[in-house]
């Protein structure tokens, strides 16, 4: 229904008809609807990789919409005078207590007061003009509050310095608007294009996405940090290469190879390990370098050499990031189910080599700036922002795909591992020829993060899920749970 519906939408958009979108609250089924329109008409225009900021800044928009209705009604409910700076204070006290204990009757509660919110998109030859309004007007003290926000968040630097300045504050945490700006002027649209009026009646934020960009640079000591670390990367070891080009060869024997990898005593366990995993299912266990490298096979064997390796220089030069590579790992076991649910049986392997190798540029992120990593990762889940890639962009200058997608292209990755990595978090901007395995990286990558409580079914975008029916949550969630149980099984051996 929404793919249906946001569909006709965006083919308006793209004949230059406006659409409006009417709502009382912003449920996460607005959100996904929303999301999901913006990501056709972006995708329609070449502008996909803008796909990630608009949602964050327009969710900024939105959320702030509600809540300046919500708290219109809020202070009505207890008989406060909204324009009185003493009775605002007063409210604000409790204002956040009343949002989260009536999270669940806002829409209600909103809807009987007559308070609303309206989404207006339109495409000119300037671009596409987004706009948000609530019929609730600024007060003169919130206006003025809105002005020095925005003047200031255009002093900052980078996320780092927002981050810092900006504590919790009566209104909520204080983030949007700074974000929004520095989202605004990193991305190439500018800092100017956005706008807050009010009339009396109305209050309207809005900014236009030009049809042409020119991004701006965003560079600064992390950004040259994480570009110098993967730039002093080691190759591989000669041996390893050695065994790689033995994969390549026509007339290699199995003897030939297993000879070679047994020099190699980490290399040997590694290879054992993952013959047996759950990754690889077979009939019984495998016991020798020979059999392992038959169950296998020289595709798939390649692919181990460079999961093997990689891990090996990584660990090394940094500290060993347990919780990376287990998140990787089980990735990896949930995309091999996922890709034997669809009849893909074709994929099994590439996928479970994808998955185990899919977060690797984290690793270095979090080796060049452990606190920041971790505030733009709480950050993620309080505001819920779909992916983190697009706050690493704006905080770091790149993000932890792109650094993965860097290392992979520097070790000759395969192919298919390397597109696994850069499109994890944006599976739609794949191509077509490795855009399944995307797909169910990106899936198996969710599932994962859904049971850390970072992620949430309705954030998933549905073409992916419409690719493996699982557009009901009743069946998503049936499915996942056998996956939960199966790992645990499989840990449990």
């Amino acid at each position: 229904m929404i793919l249906a519906k946001t569909s006709q939408l965006s083919n308006q958009v793209q004949k230059g008809e406006p659409v409006r979108l009417s709502f009382h609250y912003n449920s996460k089924v607005i959100n996904k609807f929303v999301n999901s329109l913006f990501t056709k008409v972006l995708s329609q225009n070449d502008m996909a990789y803008l796909q990630g900021m608009v949602e964050t800044i327009l969710r900024e928009m939105i959320v702030n919409a509600v809540k300046a209705n919500t708290k219109r009604v809020f202070f009505k409910m207890r008989n406060l005078n909204i324009a009185d700076e003493g009775h605002y204070r007063e409210g604000m006290e409790d204002f956040k207590t009343y949002l989260i204990s009536e999270i669940n009757q806002l829409p209600v509660i909103l809807k009987k007061n007559g308070y609303k919110v309206e989404l207006f998109l339109k495409k000119s030859d300037k671009g596409f003009r987004v706009m948000v309004q609530n019929n609730a007007a600024l007060l003169p003290f919130e206006e003025q509050r809105i002005r020095f926000r925005i003047e200031k968040a255009k002093t900052y630097g980078d996320f780092s310095e927002i981050y810092m300045d900006i504590a919790d504050d009566q209104e909520g945490e204080g983030l949007g608007i700074p974000l929004t700006m520095l989202f605004l002027r990193n991305s190439g649209i500018g800092e100017d294009s956005f706008s807050i009026v009010s009339n009396g009646e109305i209050t309207q934020s809005a900014f236009t996405i030009p049809l042409k960009l020119q991004p701006a640079e965003v560079t600064g000591s992390i950004q040259q940090q994480i570009i110098d670390e993967v730039r002093d990367l080691p190759t591989f070891p000669e041996h390893v290469l050695e065994m790689q080009a033995l994969c390549r060869k026509k007339d290699v024997t199995i003897t030939e190879l297993a000879n070679k990898i047994s020099i190699d005593l980490s290399l040997t366990a590694a290879v054992m390990k993952l013959s047996n995993s759950a990754g690889f299912v077979t009939s019984r266990r495998i016991d020798t370098i020979r059999e392992a490298v038959k169950v296998i096979g020289l595709k798939n064997l390649n692919a181990i050499l460079v999961a093997s390796a990689t891990r090996k220089i990584m660990d090394e030069r940094f500290s060993s990031f347990r919780d990376v590579w287990n998140h990787c790992n089980k990735t990896a076991f949930y995309a091999r189910l996922v890709a034997q649910r669809s009849g893909l049986n074709a994929v099994t392997d590439m996928v479970f080599l994808a998955g185990l190798l899919h977060d690797l540029g984290k690793i270095i992120l979090l080796s060049t700036n452990a606190d920041l990593a971790d505030k733009i990762e709480n950050l993620v889940v309080k505001r819920q922002v779909r992916t983190s890639t697009v706050l690493e962009e704006v905080s770091m200058g790149i993000s932890h795909s792109t650094i993965g997608r860097m290392i992979a292209e520097k070790w000759n990755f395969p192919e298919y591992i390397t597109e696994a990595i850069t499109y994890h978090h944006a599976p739609l901007n794949a191509g077509d020829k490795y855009r399944d395995i995307v797909f169910i990286i990106y899936l198996a990558n969710k599932l994962c993060l859904i049971e850390d409580n970072k992620f949430d079914f309705n954030y998933l975008e549905d073409e992916v899920l419409q690719r493996f029916n699982l557009m009901d949550e009743n069946e998503f969630n049936r499915f996942h749970r056998s996956l939960e149980e199966k790992f645990e099984q499989q840990s449990a051996l």
